[in-house]
């Protein structure tokens, strides 16, 4: 039997590395001709160099990143859909370690690790905030959301749960989401470490971190759906979710406890202690973007 088709999509805003990402796919360890990459949306630097094996796709407007993955896979030709971000920077043998759990055809749905440079205090934070249970470091099993940075489906996962939600305007929330819209579906969301990819995170200053924090707050699934309603097959809410205060006041008052909670939580997966100011911030940053939107809809 052949091997199946590899569709890489990778979302792109005028990424200044997404040259770097491309080099390292084209540099993937699995049979070239098994593999297209497409990146979807805009490159106005002129960094993507198209050819038999990449694709560009671009109707010229601005697009967020779950709708570029969308259009992504409306386009691809594979049976296995690969996702990465055009600030990451894959590991030679990614796509053969992340298709490799595929042998067995009762996986459907695999995630990888994620990696990233020290060197900067406040990347480093930003990093361990979001992705302590992704990295490559983390142990292998099952997840219940996975991030869309490294991750891979069947096609088959597509047509089934459908697309990510539009509803999201920013990259924030939207792999959430719908991750756990195939978990409701009953496919489980594997993780394998080993598959990773580096991410070479931008945001460097504390300002950065903290609007990166704010934007996850404002459009996070435990808050509810960006569009009012939860998209069909939307999972119910775990329980600690359901704790979470649904007036923004609440929110506001008790974000001081649920970012030391929420960084402890970072620190007893990753004991790397000199980080504890930064991801506190970052979670803090999360409870107010949260009581914003909160605030929003009790306005509107």
């Amino acid at each position: 039997m052949s091997s199946p088709l590899i569709s890489v999509i990778v979302p792109n805003l005028n990424s200044p590395l997404i040259d770097r990402t491309i080099e390292a796919l084209r540099a993937q360890t699995v049979d070239p001709h098994r593999v297209e990459i497409l990146v979807v949306g805009l490159d106005e630097l002129g960094l993507v160099q198209t050819d038999e094996r990449v694709r560009l796709i671009s109707d010229g407007g601005r697009a967020s990143a779950a709708s570029n993955r969308n259009r992504g896979m409306a386009a691809a030709e594979g049976d296995i859909f690969c996702f990465t971000d055009a600030d990451c920077i894959p590991a030679p043998d990614w796509l053969e370690r992340i298709t490799a759990p595929y042998v067995d055809e009762w996986v459907s749905v695999v995630g990888g690790g994620v990696s990233f440079e020290q060197g900067n205090y406040w990347s480093l934070c930003d990093n361990l905030s979001w992705f302590y249970q992704f990295l490559s470091s983390s142990p292998l099993g099952l997840r219940p959301h996975l991030p869309s940075l490294n991750l891979s489906i069947r096609r088959e996962v597509f047509e089934d749960v459908g697309g990510m939600s539009d509803a999201y305007p920013v990259a924030a929330g939207e792999d959430t989401e719908w991750t756990e819209r195939m978990a409701q579906a009953r496919y489980a969301l594997h993780f394998v470490p080993d598959a990773f990819v580096t991410h070479i995170d931008r945001r460097t200053s504390l300002t950065a971190l903290w609007q990166h924090g704010y934007s996850y707050g404002q459009y996070s699934p435990k808050i509810g759906y960006p569009g009012g309603q939860p998209p069909a097959h939307a999972p119910a809410p775990a329980l600690t979710e359901r704790l979470l205060p649904q007036h923004w006041w609440l929110m506001l008052l008790l974000s001081p406890l649920f970012a030391s909670l929420a960084t402890l939580r970072v620190l007893r997966s990753h004991s790397i202690w000199q980080a504890a100011p930064g991801i506190w911030l970052s979670k803090l940053a999360w409870c107010f973007g949260a009581a914003h939107t909160l605030r929003r809809r009790k306005i509107a």
